[in-house]
């Protein structure tokens, strides 16, 4: 567990389960809300300015499939993603977030880890970030740029088995990782044990798409798990302050 023996809570994309998500509307409720950290991903633009936005591409109106890579900020600053609310870049959330909240920072794209530590540093911001991602190699990348960097290795959903979990859980513990991040439902105590007895945190994320009940969220934090990947920032605290 952390230090203080408390969950953190680190909001999903920002609180997205009150705002769209990865808005600068969902971070800035994520501090009114007093989470401890924002999670987020980021993608480079045509022009090379980090955006925010869990995928690669998206959809409009027209029906048709853009590629964030295919465009420049000013094409993307023109589309509105919900609520009025256009795609935040790296930069923008820094500036919201810089001394209220931590960065959970998640790496979606290949060889951009040392632009990203690259500004973390330039912003004095890299003691309160954690650097995520499914991509082992760029998190190794990462390391090998500056080993102090806290690094988590994402679990994709599918893996659910314990055993494959704690395999993962080796590979991170032997590369020296901070954490790492899998899916609720391929938890169990013994898993968590088995990561804080070698020096790794666990933080476990939710589907935003899959509502979690107040008794499965009960039961993941009674685990003893680090911190919670949550985009219901009221309900992540009211279940950590019953327990």
């Amino acid at each position: 567990m952390t230090e203080n023996n408390e969950v953190l809570i680190i909001a999903h994309r920002g609180a997205s389960s009150i705002a769209p998500e990865n808005t600068i509307k969902a971070f800035q409720k994520a501090i009114e809300l007093n989470a401890d950290y924002i999670e987020f991903d980021v993608y480079p633009s045509k022009d090379g300015e980090y955006i925010i936005w869990h995928d690669f591409a998206f959809s409009q109106k027209d029906g048709k499939k853009h590629f964030i890579r295919d465009m420049t900020l000013a094409e993307l600053k023109k589309i509105d993603i919900g609520d009025g609310e256009s795609f935040p870049t790296f930069q923008e959330i820094i500036e919201l977030t810089k001394g209220k909240i931590g960065l959970n920072c998640e790496i979606k794209a290949q060889n951009i880890g040392k632009d990203i530590v690259g500004i973390l540093k330039k912003e004095n911001i890299n003691e309160t970030t954690i650097l995520s991602s499914f991509i082992f190699s760029e998190l190794l990348a990462i390391k090998n740029l500056d080993s102090s960097l806290k690094v988590g290795l994402i679990l994709t959903r599918d893996l659910v088995s314990p055993r494959w979990v704690i395999k993962f859980c080796e590979k991170a513990i032997n590369n020296n990782f901070y954490a790492i991040h899998p899916y609720w439902r391929a938890l169990n105590k013994d898993i968590v044990e088995f990561a804080h007895s070698n020096g790794l945190l666990v933080n476990t994320w939710t589907y935003i798409y899959e509502p979690i009940k107040d008794s499965e969220l009960r039961e993941v934090v009674k685990m003893g798990i680090d911190g919670l990947i949550h985009e219901d920032i009221q309900q992540a605290r009211r279940v950590i302050r019953e327990d």
